[in-house]
């Protein structure tokens, strides 16, 4: 556990796990809010440890994604499924949970956790809050990174901290890809012992965040950072690169005669390569099959 974010701060109300008319506890009830591919392993996860999901609020994802989306999972799985908040009727649950939820979550939602209502962000809190946290730690040349899950209150990512997880990085090495997938693979881990722990009756911290520390980044902010500076060396240059390598978004932007020109990283050019030329060999011989196929039958 994160020095400073712990046990140790046991200042938090006590989970003690729900239990029926006969006194025997129960897996805990929740409503899940999410998207992208973690919210679809978040609700695995749930569905695996028993947990009753309660409803699901899955808003639209881009095509491009190309994998199961959350509303599907959750029509699989069984659970309610809505898109917006104010569908989800006034039945209280043991716990609310944002997992990569686009949207905020309303007073109203909030209100329906019975033992808390937690985020669950690919950023370490309390530095790198609302948009862009994994452009900006490369612009930054952080040496560590993490991911956070926190008790919401009404406003964005400002709720008292439960857990932080950091690990190091390379910010000569890193792109907006490689660090949102690092942050993903130790958030879902996370995730695992809150479901664990809050299952347990465990306490679940409550660490109020350093207002000192504190800053959030706004959509416009970040859209305003893509910009390269201009007469920039090469180094900034590559570092805004990579910061804003996230196919298929748009990239860093350099100005050529008042025309805003995306640039690729050059550490993307070989994941580039690799997956443009992955399947080379199988289709030459594919090719190679089929014309041997055709000149035995037509001999």
């Amino acid at each position: 556990m994160t020095p400073g974010i712990g046990r140790q701060h046991n200042i938090g109300p006590v989970a003690t796990p729900s239990r029926n008319r006969d006194g025997a506890a129960t897996r805990p009830s929740v409503v899940l809010l999410g998207s992208k591919p973690g919210a679809v392993a978040a609700l695995s996860v749930l569905d695996r440890r028993g947990w009753e999901v309660a409803a699901v609020v899955a808003g639209p994802e881009p095509d491009w994604a190309g994998s199961t989306t959350l509303e599907q999972a959750a029509r699989e799985q069984g659970p309610r499924v809505v898109r917006d908040q104010a569908e989800l009727g006034a039945e209280s649950v043991d716990f609310v949970i944002s997992y990569m939820c686009r949207q905020l979550v309303r007073p109203a939602t909030l209100a329906l956790a019975r033992r808390g209502a937690f985020n669950f962000h690919a950023g370490p809190l309390p530095e790198y809050g609302g948009w862009a946290f994994y452009n900006v730690a490369i612009l930054e040349e952080a040496q560590e990174y993490g991911c956070t899950c926190h008790w919401m209150d009404e406003g964005f990512d400002t709720g008292p901290l439960h857990e932080v997880r950091r690990f190091p990085i390379d910010p000569g090495a890193e792109t907006a890809d490689s660090l949102e997938r690092r942050a993903q693979q130790a958030m879902i881990g996370l995730f695992v012992d809150f479901c664990l722990r809050a299952e347990s009756g465990e306490e679940l911290d409550r660490v109020p965040q350093d207002p000192a520390r504190m800053r959030y980044m706004t959509r416009e902010e970040f859209q305003r950072l893509k910009a390269v500076p201009e007469g920039a060396d090469a180094q900034t240059i590559d570092r805004h690169a990579r910061a804003f390598w996230y196919p298929p978004y748009q990239c860093a932007t350099i100005d050529v005669g008042g025309t805003a020109v995306e640039i690729v990283p050059e550490a993307a050019k070989s994941e580039l390569a690799t997956a443009l030329h992955r399947d080379d060999l199988e289709d030459l011989l594919l090719a190679a099959d089929a014309q041997l196929a055709h000149e035995a039958s037509s001999a």
